[in-house]
């Protein structure tokens, strides 16, 4: 045997060798692949505590009835009471100050109310029963070209107390921290031409009432040169939103444990990815923006995004209605939901993630959107879903599908073997006009409860996989259009059937009995359907008997892993079944 041909065998060897061990790695013992859950996801964040450090009763303490502008130079408390008609109160001190706000009224028509130029960290305490305003003027003059906020403050902010305060922002933002904003507490309305809460470094929200309507994003940062900042942390709190851009939007990490959320963003889900004006948020006439211009920051483009987040972006429980023209739910990395209960409208993707979207449990509830779950990657552990889309249901790395090709919204992803669905538990429902379950990848299902009604038209089906779709556990039922339908794989362990009828039906009750009568299925679907998919740990080899409103539509045996009846075929890896098979879609 000639060297070179050795060398080709020993390379081919040591491939095999190495593609083996790569995929026994990649399984556990019992053949599952591994899974994620959302305890993986990196959401460490460390909360700047510098305020609880300091001992305000150490500090000497000021009360100031106010009646023209301010300016305190040094350290301590101060509470303020009284108006200014046409000024601020500026703080500009080497030490930590208090302002205690107790029936305060502050209007200013040339700049923000309450300038903070310099302090260690400055505590804005709202009075028990005290209602305060503050109110900028529609132009800023004699002053810094950043400083753009009712308050504004150079140094850190925080925020205390369980008296109100009402914000009217003419000029840009709200509250502005170009350090680190905290909320302690506090009952907040805010009107803004722009951005309502923006700190830079990060906002950290421990509990509070907040009303907000803002012309920009509800509440954002903005720090993009340290991973470290950049992050929103929310631990409790009442949020009633309405923006013209996003709702919540974090550079990098987003982290919501608990609180009630009601967020209404950029006209809300009937403002749609389909329109070809979509994307024209915030056109304000004072001054007027454009969809890729900011305020403020140093964004590019303009969104109108419910959640959002450029790192990971983690919901650990909470009540959230979300109705957003753009995507309800969005990372640029994970995103995590480990429980809650989230409502969600949708003029695009309902819950987005670029890397992968874990869901361990929870109440999800999509009652419109054009995409309905979206990532490269995507493990369902537990949970109760249920999800109406315009286009796909669950969708596996299929930004570059015909059907969104130049639609504004689309998401582009790039096919690889990465590209899974993993479903261990919960309750799945999906509604869909497009396919059901589209995997630009392999599907693997251990368990749960899955159904799926799918399209009605024939470019579609209700599972469309390129590689492969195994079901090991559960129960799977996917209705829908014949034209382009595709079979659960053979290689599953759990037994399945797929049947394409001869015709269409609609309002027709399924059921499947076994040779002892035994109902293994009944399901009514929503639409009218012509095919069926059908997988249980209830399936064996022998005989069964198919019905659609309690009248014998076909006898079947079951002789293998998958079974087929009717016009139709088996999906194999990288091809999409059905009469004539189906082209690979990217």
């Amino acid at each position: 045997m000639k060297k070179n041909n050795v060398i080709l065998i020993v390379v081919a060897l040591l491939i095999i060798i190495v593609l083996y061990f790569s995929y026994t790695l990649f399984l556990e013992d019992d053949n599952v692949i591994k899974t994620l859950t959302v305890e993986d996801i990196d959401t460490n964040i460390n909360t700047d505590d510098d305020d609880e450090k300091i001992s305000w009763e150490d500090y000497e303490s000021h009360e100031e009835t106010l009646t023209e502008s301010i300016n305190i130079t040094e350290s301590g408390t101060y509470t303020l009471s009284g108006n200014i008609s046409d000024g601020a109160v500026t703080v500009n001190a080497n030490g930590n100050v208090k302002l205690v706000l107790n029936n305060v009224n502050i209007k200013n028509s040339n700049g923000p109310a309450v300038i903070i130029e310099q302090a260690e960290t400055v505590l804005i305490y709202l009075e028990e029963n005290s209602n305060n305003y503050l109110e900028d003027g529609s132009t800023y003059s004699n002053l810094d070209e950043d400083v753009n906020g009712v308050i504004y403050s150079k140094d850190d902010l925080v925020f205390d107390g369980v008296g109100k305060l009402t914000i009217v922002s003419n000029y840009q933002d709200g509250i502005v921290s170009k350090d680190d904003l905290k909320i302690i507490n506090g009952d907040y309305s805010i009107t803004s031409v722009d951005d309502a809460i923006r700190g830079k470094d990060s906002i950290y929200i421990l509990d509070g009432n907040f009303e907000i309507k803002s012309g920009g994003d509800a509440i954002k940062t903005t720090n993009e040169e340290d991973s470290e900042k950049g992050y929103v942390l929310i631990e409790n709190g009442n949020f009633n939103i309405k923006s013209e851009l996003d709702g919540i939007s974090a550079i990098t990490k987003l982290v919501i444990e608990n609180g009630t959320f009601n967020i209404t963003t950029g006209g809300g889900s009937g403002n749609d990815s389909t329109s070809d004006d979509w994307g024209d948020w915030g056109m304000q006439p004072y001054p007027r923006r454009s969809p890729m211009q900011d305020y403020g920051n140093d964004d590019t483009t303009a969104s109108a995004k419910g959640l959002k987040s450029g790192d990971n972006l983690v919901i650990k429980n909470g009540t959230i209605n979300l109705n957003t023209s753009d995507d309800a739910i969005h990372s640029n990395n994970y995103v995590g939901i480990t429980n809650g209960n989230i409502n969600i409208s949708s003029g695009d993707d309902g819950i987005h993630a670029d890397k992968e979207i874990i869901i361990d449990n929870g109440d999800i509830n999509i009652t419109k959107s054009y995409e309905g779950i979206e990532s490269a990657k995507i493990t369902i552990n537990g949970g109760n879903i249920s999800l109406v889309a315009s286009d796909d249901g669950i969708n596996v790395a299929g930004g570059m599908d015909s059907s969104s090709m130049s639609r504004p919204g689309q998401n582009n992803y790039a096919s690889n073997t990465d590209n899974i669905l993993i479903i261990n538990n919960g309750t799945i429902y999906v509604n869909s006009t497009g396919d059901g379950i589209d995997i630009n990848g392999s599907g693997y299902v251990y368990g749960g409860n899955i159904t799926v009604d799918g399209p009605t038209n024939s470019g579609n089906g209700s599972l469309d996989y390129d590689r492969e779709f195994i079901v090991n556990g559960g129960t799977f039922i996917a209705a829908g259009s014949s034209g382009m339908m595709q079979a659960i794989s053979s290689s599953s362990t759990q037994y399945n059937v797929a049947i394409v009828f001869n015709s269409t039906y609609q309002d027709k009750n399924i059921s499947i009995l076994d040779s002892n009568n035994k109902e293994i299925i009944s399901y009514t679907p929503s639409k009218s359907f012509s095919s069926i998919i059908f997988s249980s740990n209830e399936l064996s080899k022998g005989n069964y008997t198919i019905k659609l409103n309690d009248e014998e539509y076909s006898n079947f045996t079951i002789n293998s892993i998958s079974t087929s009846i009717g016009n139709t075929s088996m999906g194999g890896p990288g091809g999409h079944g059905g009469p004539g098979g189906k082209p690979n879609r990217r």
